[in-house]
Formats: C-alpha cells, structure tokens, sequence
C-alpha cells in the first residue's frame, strides 16, 4: 500500500469543499438556537450558558409580554377570526397564549412571514433531562403545517396526507384533528385546528406540562388561544439606515432560565423576502447579556482586533459572507453576519458601518 501512495506523497491536496468560515458561523447559531428552542428531545440536551448573565427584570419578559400564568377560562372564548392574514408581520406577533399551565417561566417567540411560533417552558435545571412546556404553531392564509417536529414548518399549501392523524372534537366550532406525529418524545399531545378559513393552528405539549390528561391540556390551551393581538417584538436593539431591500424576516427572542439564573436572546434576520442560496436570510443581527470582554472558549472565539474602542472578532465566509463580532458592548454581545458578497456590498462601510449605526437598549425596561 505504502508503494502504491508514494507517487502521490508530493501532490497538492484538492481545494476543500468546505467553507470554515460559514461552518464556524453556522455552528455558532445551531448551538444557541438548540439552547433556545428545545422542544424537541433532540435540542433539549443542549444548554450552555456563557459568562456575565445579566438579571430580568421581574414580572416582564423581553417581547412585553407578562410572563405566563395559569389562570381560569374566560366565561366565554376569545372571538374566532373570520379570516386569517395572506402573511404576518415579523415584527409583531399575531396570535397570543390566553391559559396556560403553572410554572412555565421560560418564553420564546420565533416570528416570520408564514409562520408564528410560541414556546413557554419549565426553567432548567441540573437535574433536567427532559424540557417540559408548551409550543403553539400557526400559520397565515393559504398555508399548513408540517405533521413531524421540524423549525420550518409552514407548508404552502394544504396537507392531504394524513397518515397519523386522527378527528377531534372541534376547537370553538372550527374543525380541528390530533396530530400523533407531532411530540417526538416524552409524553405529550397535539392538537391541531382550521382557526380560520385555509388557516392552521397547532398546540403541542410536552412532557409534565400536560399534567394528568395532556389533551385535556392541549384542547384547553387552543381554546382561550388569543388571536389579531398584534403585539410588537420588543428588542435590545434598533438600526438605522438599512438599505431598502433589507427589511425583517424573521425575529426571535428567548428568556430562560438555568439553575436560578436568568438570561435572554435576540436575533433578527433580514432579507430583501428570500433567503439566499446557502439557505440563510442576507443579514443576521444577534444580541445576549455577556459583559465579557473576550470569547468562552466554545460558542465564542477570543476577539482578533477592536473597533471603536471593543474587542472584536471578524471572520470572512469563502462567499463574501462576512461576520463581526462584538464583546462588551454596555454589557452586551453582538453578532452581525452578511451571508453574501452583494448584501456585504450594500451595506455602507460593511458591519463596521452597520454596528455604528445601531441603537443599543440593555436594560430590558428600555427595550423597544
């Protein structure tokens, strides 16, 4: 064998297929968001805290939202829509939890044109090996929802496959079907409703959050569902100055807690209304409370230069694609990614220029 490879010893290995610097990126965003949306059993064992967490402020989660409580049905259900939205509006929320079980502090809420999601969740603990709460999943007019676990689930559309899927008691009048497909793990229930006409609407829940009857939790869940809310995202940061085709395509923001301390992300993607053909929105801006003023030695690498007087890591994609990171920022992390060489182009003086033009709000009170 060693005969046969020694022609080749001197030979130069071929390109690599593999670009590191979106590799590092994308391997950044799949841990956090593993962290923040861990709904399925796959994602849950996945939780890192970094350094320097900064405390919530008691009683108001970062959307605005009062953090959820189980409360007792209203004498009657919030009004049906005669119609549902042709798209929503990622910087508001459409549709809003009215009753929820006890304990499930931590929020999360992961907007977009054709779907809405909405977690609420057990605290973590060290003993936890398994997350408990509740998802709502819901889409706008002409659209479905995908049967299995899955991040993208908006199915343009309507499913007419419906293997492991089974009739429902209707949901304040509107057709509705159990989804057994649904929880992937753990114990749990998924109900599924026609909200408005060619408009899907489903709840799961998830390990103890179901209590003694999780469909029972489940039904009671979609019927106080609250709908046309229209309640805007509140975020730590604002930018001015985008180029026009940049616009909000998906927000996301997340508070949870680990063994007692609390914590929050934000990330909003924008895009010109697709995504490019890495399958990523052109511009990803990312904010969390870490005060440090260097990386973690995992989900952060150590700062490489400055800029304007922070520590800063820049990484370039083999695209054109370009990162910025930013340590210490009025106690803040940030995160800015160009997924292309044009959206790097369009921005005036690049990431350097765009963390410039950002307003920053890290005390949440302050968030807008």
């Amino acid at each position: 064998m060693e005969r046969l490879l020694e022609p080749l010893r001197d030979e130069p290995l071929p390109p690599s297929a593999v670009d590191i610097g979106r590799a590092l990126v994308a391997g950044r965003r799949r841990v956090r968001h593993r962290r923040l949306a861990s709904a399925a059993a796959a994602s849950c064992a996945v939780l890192a805290l970094v350094g320097g967490i900064t405390v919530i402020v008691a009683g108001e989660a970062p959307d605005g939202s009062r953090p959820p409580v189980a409360q007792e049905p209203t004498a009657s259900p919030p009004p049906m829509p005669a119609r549902a939205p042709a798209a929503f509006e990622p910087l508001h929320r459409y549709a809003a939890f009215g009753w929820l079980p006890d304990g499930l502090a931590d929020s999360f809420v992961e907007t977009g044109t054709d779907q809405l999601l909405l977690g609420a969740w057990q605290p973590m603990t060290a003993e936890s090996h398994e997350r408990s709460g509740v998802e709502l999943r819901i889409v706008p007019a002409g659209h479905d929802i995908a049967l299995a676990d899955m991040g993208d689930f908006a199915v343009e559309g309507a499913i007419t496959e419906w293997a492991g899927v089974t009739s429902a008691e209707a949901v304040n009048g509107r057709t509705a079907r159990w989804n057994g497909r649904a929880p992937s793990s753990g114990t749990g229930a998924a109900l599924r409703w026609e909200y408005a006409p060619n408009a899907w609407a489903e709840v799961i829940v998830r390990g103890g959050a179901a209590g003694a009857d999780a469909r029972a939790t489940a039904r009671r869940i979609a019927e106080t569902l609250r709908y046309g809310v229209d309640e805007p995202v509140r975020l730590p940061f604002g930018i001015a100055g985008l180029p026009d085709p940049l616009r909000p395509m998906s927000v996301l923001v997340s508070t949870r807690t680990f063994m007692g301390i609390p914590s929050w992300e934000a990330r909003v993607a924008y895009g010109p209304g697709e995504r490019t053909t890495s399958g990523e929105w052109p511009l990803t801006v990312m904010a969390l409370p870490q005060p440090s003023d260097t990386g973690d030695g995992a989900n952060f690498g150590d700062p490489n230069g400055t800029l304007d007087g922070h520590p800063v890591r820049r990484s370039s994609m083999a695209d054109g694609g370009k990162a910025l990171q930013v340590y210490g920022v009025q106690g803040l992390y940030l995160e800015l990614t160009t997924d292309d060489t044009a959206t790097t182009r369009q921005l005036p003086d690049g990431l350097d220029g765009l963390f410039r033009s950002m307003t920053l709000y890290p005390g949440l009170q302050h968030w807008q």
